[in-house]
């Protein structure tokens, strides 16, 4: 691809992409504009007319998976492209979220960033490896994974569903550097069931609100000095934020109910048992002072860290790959999660690479810098040639 067909095809691609909603649902049923559907159907399309071979793999009603193939020259070992087709919501946007506009080099819409932008770059770099070479090196898969944003179900999945794969590259907006750890993350939802009285004879009662902030004090204090993995050389030390709470229902009644969330930001090597054994032994003794209150804590959401090393084959072809395109082998580590997690604790190696920033995920009006898109193919097909 010339420099005017590839801007041409990126912009026309990734419009494309953004046009489609995909946005996570959460717990709730999709409805219109929800879910992976759509996008899965548009990428086998796409896909399949630059021969592929494809699977569709309903994770829940109106939830996928879509995995495309290719069959490289080098058979023995495969490949995994990686990125997720699930947008958070629209809501707050300041610009029509599902109406691709480019304006000074950047191309404006809900998932533009996150993870449309480096998912499209990933795929042009097959089609220009395709174009130029009639075939890839190697066997390649590519996974357009669900739910990434609320739990993912798509990458749990596919890490289980026995795809060969020897590496894998999982697309973000890392402003083109190689991250190759990164922190994991577990959710936890705690539900507390008291007893309601009259608030001028408080004692007749069970406070469910007063025994969450006392809870909430505990967590902030000691949860995350519990944890087995108390530093890392590079990610620091774990965390934990009450980040969600609801209870009561008139000032002048004792709360009977509260419930809050609490995200805990972890490191490599963390085992989710130990965070579930961790967060119970705080809760239990506070539920003990206060008799008849009944507590439920739950893990709503776990995404393993990423346990990366600079100097891994693997870490090190990949960052030497992005190097003969930009000049620069910058790599490090992140504070956030991502699917690469669920991936690295199978022990199969991958890093986490794209165009975009995380600064601009997420946000009232998401954008992504089509240059680096541009660019990004390039370090993808790099990438694919050098593994």
């Amino acid at each position: 691809m010339k420099d005017v067909s590839r801007a041409k095809a990126v912009v026309d691609l990734l419009g494309r992409l953004v046009a489609c909603p995909s946005v996570n649902p959460g717990a709730r049923a999709p409805g219109v504009g929800c879910g992976e559907g759509p996008m899965a159907e548009l990428l086998m399309a796409l896909l399949q007319s630059w021969g592929a071979q494809t699977k569709l793999v309903e994770l829940a009603p109106g939830r996928y998976n879509m995995v495309a193939t290719w069959q490289g020259k080098e058979t023995g070992r495969s490949l995994l492209l990686d990125a997720h087709a699930d947008t958070v919501g629209v809501e707050g946007m300041t610009i029509p979220p599902f109406e691709p506009q480019t304006r000074a080099g950047r191309l404006y819409g809900r998932g533009a960033c996150d993870t449309k932008g480096p998912m499209t770059a990933m795929l042009l770099a097959i089609r220009k490896i395709l174009d130029e070479e009639g075939q890839l090196p190697v066997t390649l898969h590519f996974s357009a994974t669900g739910d990434e944003e609320e739990g993912a179900t798509g990458a749990t999945r596919l890490v289980e569903s026995g795809l060969p794969m020897d590496a894998v590259i999982v697309a973000e907006p890392t402003e083109m550097n190689m991250v190759y750890a990164h922190k994991g993350a577990v959710r936890f939802r705690v539900s507390l069931s008291g007893k309601a009285a009259h608030s001028s004879v408080p004692w007749l009662g069970i406070n469910a609100v007063e025994a969450a902030a006392d809870m909430i004090g505990a967590i902030h204090r000691e949860l995350p000095g519990r944890l087995q993995h108390q530093n890392h050389p590079e990610l620091g030390r774990p965390t934990a934020c009450v980040s969600t709470i609801k209870g009561g229902s008139k000032v002048n009644i004792v709360p009977e109910r509260c419930q809050f969330e609490v995200d805990c930001r972890c490191l490599p090597g963390e085992r989710r048992d130990h965070l579930e054994t961790a967060m119970s032994g705080l809760l239990a003794p506070v539920a003990a002072s206060y008799p008849g209150l009944q507590v439920a804590c739950e893990v709503s959401q776990w995404y393993p860290a990423l346990a990366g090393n600079r100097a891994d084959a693997f870490i090190a072809h990949m960052t030497e790959a992005c190097g003969a395109v930009t000049g620069s082998r910058a790599s490090g580590t992140a504070p956030y999660a991502t699917n690469g997690g669920f991936f690295s604790q199978a022990g199969i190696p991958c890093v986490v690479f794209g165009p975009g920033s995380i600064a601009q995920a997420h946000t009232a009006d998401e954008f992504i810098e089509l240059a680096q898109v541009e660019q990004a193919v390039d370090v993808y097909a790099g990438m694919i040639r050098s593994f």
